[in-house]
């Protein structure tokens, strides 16, 4: 298109002033693919809504920047609009309520509301668009797009990372959305990939490792698909003990002979006995272990072909005084108690797995412990400094200070509770993609 047939396209006009100027840059970089507007406006002024089709950009001084394609116009009750609505907006909401109270302060401020509280039926338009790369008419920067993988019931569960990772990426500039693994061909629409919380892979451990070997023939991957490969199957531990990390004693069966004998050489003691392939807390218990439940768990997870684990009840953990320590490009951000989680007998306490996450000091020597995990893992898969990573250990008053897990490429972040921690995790994601987009230029 011409300039002159771009100046005659219907304007849209997001905001003013420097307001204008930093949302038109959001739609420019692909971060910012939604607006809203109170439908009452557009009936005091008595004018049409937006429809489908092309706009023009327009600048703080009225200027065309480009074009934008507007694909849908729905109007949307305020009790209904979505997390995805807010994030489509790229103003950095994590939450359907910090998008609301933005937007009800923003129309108070233009004049579009007086101080009544808006209601769940009032109407909202809502436009869906995108930038049309070919037809601006100004400088474009090079997109930055990232997936952050995750499952398809990311937003019901215990998922309280992937919104505010977004919301942080996007204040950087940098276009993020959710991305479901199980429904997702690998492809190159993004520029990089970020395993987050695929929480299902545990029951479908083969297809979850076939996606992610097709995934880093495509895009660059974050972790580490090495990496991940090897921390997926808990059998890791043995590899770190080798390399003097103390880990809590473990008796490892592949079959009912050996099962037999782990759970014999702890009598009428409680264990814990679990499988190397799991995720929250699948297939675990804490049991006696002379009990026919004991065996029959260790049956159940040896049908699934799975190593069974068993383990020593350590008394501090049953008194919830594991500590988990989260480490962003080696750096240690922020500690967790997540308290105890099983219940005696077997089962979870409650009935379900829910940790109840406070943030708790993490002492000097447990935080070294942490990096020589890190340490010790890279040594082993060969791999650099992973994005992210989770050291769950507990100070035993028999064994000393044991590695429980080191959780590398699907750990709750517990970013809710720690928001400088997501901030940090968002600029090593574009430290990152600076890097990756560095050498594709130079191969190119």
């Amino acid at each position: 298109m011409i300039p002159e047939e771009i100046h005659a396209l219907p304007a849209m006009e997001l905001a003013d002033g420097e307001r204008r100027s930093s949302l038109n840059t959001a739609v420019i970089a692909g971060v910012k693919t939604v607006t809203t507007s109170l439908h009452r406006s557009y009936l005091a002024e008595s004018e049409p809504l937006p429809v489908p089709g092309l706009q023009r950009l327009v600048g703080p001084g009225e200027e065309s920047l480009g074009v934008v394609e507007v694909l849908e116009v729905t109007l949307v009750p305020l009790g209904e609009v979505t997390q995805e609505i807010a994030r489509g907006e790229g103003e950095g909401f994590d939450s359907v309520q910090a998008w609301r109270e933005a937007h009800e302060s923003f129309w108070r401020s233009a004049g579009e509301l007086s101080e009544e509280r808006l209601d769940e039926q009032e109407i909202i338009v809502v436009e869906r668009f995108r930038w049309v790369t070919e037809h601006a008419q100004v400088l474009v920067p090079q997109p930055r797009w990232v997936g952050i993988v995750v499952t398809d019931d990311y937003s019901m569960a215990p998922d309280r990372d992937t919104d505010p990772l977004i919301a942080q990426l996007q204040l950087l500039g940098i276009a993020a959305e959710p991305v479901i693994w199980h429904h997702w061909a690998p492809a190159r629409e993004y520029d990089l990939l970020v395993i987050r919380t695929p929480w299902n892979y545990s029951s479908r451990a083969e297809e979850f490792l076939g996606w992610l070997e097709q995934a880093q023939s495509l895009l660059p991957v974050l972790n580490s698909p090495e990496l991940i490969r090897w921390n997926l199957d808990k059998v890791y531990l043995r590899e770190l003990e080798d390399q003097g990390l103390a880990t809590v004693p473990t008796a490892w069966a592949d079959d009912a002979a050996q099962l037999r004998r782990g759970l014999n050489a702890h009598g009428s003691e409680w264990v814990v006995i679990k499988p190397t392939i799991s995720a929250g807390s699948s297939d675990t218990g804490l049991l006696r272990a002379d009990s026919a439940s004991a065996l029959a768990l260790g049956e159940r997870i040896l049908a699934r072909d799975l190593t069974v684990m068993i383990q020593p009840e350590i008394p501090e953990l049953s008194e919830g005084r594991e500590k988990a320590l989260y480490f962003i490009d080696g750096h240690h951000t922020h500690s967790i108690a997540k308290g105890a989680l099983l219940a005696r007998g077997g089962g979870l306490r409650g009935g379900s797995y829910q940790e109840d996450a406070q943030l708790v000091e993490a002492t000097q020597a447990e935080v070294a412990f942490g990096e020589s995990v890190l340490a010790a893992a890279g040594r082993r898969t060969g791999t650099p400094m992973p994005l992210y990573g989770r050291v769950d250990l507990v100070d035993s008053a028999e064994f000393g200070t044991v590695l429980l897990e080191a959780e590398l490429f699907e750990p709750a972040l517990n970013l809710h509770l720690a928001p400088s921690a997501a901030l940090a995790l968002a600029r090593s994601i574009e430290s990152r993609l600076s890097e990756h987009q560095a050498a594709d230029v130079m191969v190119g």
